[in-house]
This record gives structure tokens, sequence and C-alpha cells, in this order.
């Protein structure tokens, strides 16, 4: 019977340090995520940006032919 209770003892510290392994790593990918929704923020926002810039340049590229054919 003791054999069984020190069994129990350990099984029972093990799954504490599993808890709290978890909990760590819980804590861990919510700042992952958080830095990774900030990135999609930020990749948003640059992604706008190439959008507007390339249309401007396709504009003077365009505008810059058109002088060069007359």
């Amino acid at each position: 019977m003791q054999r069984t209770e020190e069994a129990m003892q350990r099984l029972g510290a093990a799954i504490d340090r599993l808890e709290g392994a978890a909990a760590r790593v819980g804590a861990g990918d919510l700042l992952l995520a958080g830095e990774l929704r900030e990135s999609r923020e930020d990749y948003e926002r640059l992604d706008e940006t190439v959008r507007i810039v390339a249309g401007r340049l396709d504009d003077t590229i365009d505008r810059l032919r058109g002088l060069l054919e007359e």
C-alpha cells in the first residue's frame, strides 16, 4: 500500500509540474499571438502603402510615356 501512495504522490507532483509548464507555455503563446497580430496589422498597412505607391508609379510611367510619344 505504501508503494501505491508514493506512486500517487509522484504522479500528483508530475501533474502539478505539467500544469505549471502548460501555464507558462500558454502565457508565451499569448505573447506570440499578440506579436503575430501586430505583425499582421503592420503587413496590412505596408501592403496598402505598396498598392498606393505602385499605382502612383504606374500613373507617372504612363504620363512619361505619353510625353515621350508626343
